[in-house]
């Protein structure tokens, strides 16, 4: 009995580490990335490009640093680039044949390296550091972390004096191209007008922004992508912004003014003269003063008209008999 109960322990922990296993089998190498940049080169009829040891160190090392600080770049924690970390590690780029460059790029662990090499690597420039006719020596660099795979690739040779960066753009095969990378369906817009993409599996930014009839470069700055667009599977990605309503301007009722009640017609009434003082404000005997002055100089004249009389009177009579 025991017997089986150990034998059925060591199933369950065989069944327990085999799907490990695979997961641990299935994480890409450095190697890997080198044998599909091959085979790239190959299909446009290049020679291959050959690890070198210098090369395939800085990779790795600028790989684990961009995955640490989980952003992409090509500048090192010292400020130095590709260039200067190949020099700075010994390898001669002048001996090489004085031309280097870096691509780098992150993705979902989940996908394969030659989505991401689709999806990241496709436009111009990087696929014209892929196919450089130049090229000679290469170094890889892969590191995971926050569940995506950082990858970093440097290529070395002779200086052609081509310009890679647009005048190999047809070498891209188109077909391979749209094998690898899945075709865009468009959102339908929002009730307020902002259309928002979900990224799907093999989807490459210039891919979506083909789609919707924008720029690359008006897709990385509405969703701040960076200098090196990294997009990944479920990722919402401004499209459109939402509509600004035009404000109307606010109708301002004025108040009407309040209608006036109407002042009856007055008649004009005459004034009664005051009769009284100007200084006192009171009347004697309610006369005015024109009254008053008349009155006064009748007194005046009666008292001065008996006065008169009564000397004339008294003048007549004769004089007292002396006794």
């Amino acid at each position: 009995m025991k017997k089986i109960r150990i034998l059925l322990l060591l199933a369950v922990f065989t069944i327990m580490a085999v799907p490990r296993a695979k997961v641990l089998s299935a994480a890409p190498s450095p190697y890997d990335l080198i044998a599909s940049v091959n085979t790239i080169r190959a299909q446009n009829g290049l020679d291959p490009v050959e690890p070198n040891g210098i090369l395939m160190t800085i990779a790795q090392n600028h790989a684990n640093y961009i995955a640490s600080i989980q952003s992409g770049g090509h500048v090192d924690a010292s400020g130095g680039q590709e260039r200067d970390r190949a020099l700075a590690a010994g390898f001669s780029v002048d001996a090489a044949g004085g031309w280097i460059d870096e691509s780098w790029a992150a993705a979902n662990s989940a996908t394969s390296i030659d989505i991401m090499i689709y999806n990241s690597w496709s436009d111009p420039v990087h696929w014209g550091i892929l196919v450089y006719p130049g090229a000679k020596f290469v170094g890889a660099g892969v590191a995971e972390s926050g569940g995506l795979t950082y990858y970093v690739l440097d290529m070395a040779g002779d200086y052609v004096g081509a310009d890679y960066a647009s005048g190999l753009a047809s070498t891209i095969p188109t077909n391979a191209v749209t094998a690898q990378v899945a075709p865009v369906q468009m959102a339908t817009p929002g009730t307020d007008g902002s259309i928002i993409h979900i990224v799907k599996v093999g989807q490459a930014p210039w891919s979506i922004a083909a789609a919707y009839d924008i720029t690359v470069d008006q897709l990385v700055a509405m969703n701040n992508l960076g200098t090196n667009p990294v997009i990944y599977v479920g990722q919402d990605l401004l499209i459109q912004l939402a509509y600004t309503p035009t404000p109307s301007p606010t109708a301002t009722l004025t108040p009407r003014p309040p209608t006036r009640t109407p002042i009856p017609a007055q008649t004009a009434q005459p004034v009664e003269t005051q009769k009284a003082n100007d200084q006192s404000g009171t009347s004697i005997f309610n006369m005015d003063r024109r009254t008053m002055g008349l009155a006064l100089i009748l007194i005046c004249g009666v008292g001065l008209a008996l006065m008169v009389i009564g000397t004339v009177s008294r003048d007549k009579q004769p004089p007292k008999k002396e006794e």
